[in-house]
């Protein structure tokens, strides 16, 4: 006898840093925003077959607090198709090592060089899925010992 799972799913995309800088409703920092598409899938056996483009949600998301913010479909895909340059993300994820596995997770402003601590005393696993809730790479993560 064979189990058969069915059922909707949905996954993220982490279209990247687009638009203009902007101020965060929770941190009130101004800077680029990330932008996550979340799609929603038809499904067998956790293999995707059916996409509903219609039920598509856009997000932006702080690359500082994780605050998520949702936006419009006709907007966002007026930002997706804005090339960006590296320079409009001023930002830089550190991990300050405390212990053998520990670290302090920082933002750090890289024309302030103001730094913002957002998560004493975590795992190096935690950070990474931290920076991908911001919209980053985990490969971008700067470590100092």
């Amino acid at each position: 006898m064979a189990v058969i799972l069915f059922g909707t799913t949905t996954k993220h995309k982490i279209i990247g840093v687009r638009g203009d800088k902007v101020e965060c409703f929770h941190c009130h920092r101004k800077y680029a925003p990330s932008l996550i598409l979340e799609a929603e899938y038809f499904h067998i056996d956790y293999i995707p077959l059916h996409h509903y483009p219609d039920r598509d949600v856009y997000n932006t998301v702080c690359p500082v607090c994780g605050f998520k913010d949702f936006i419009a479909t006709y907007k966002a895909r007026e930002i997706s198709n804005l090339t960006v340059s590296k320079e409009i993300q001023d930002l830089s994820y550190l991990a300050v090592q405390k212990d053998k596995n520990k670290y302090d997770f920082v933002v750090m402003d890289n024309l302030t060089k103001e730094q913002t601590l957002i998560a004493p005393n975590v795992k190096m696993s935690e950070i990474k899925s931290s920076v991908r809730i911001r919209g980053g790479k985990p490969k971008e993560i700067i470590k100092v010992v």
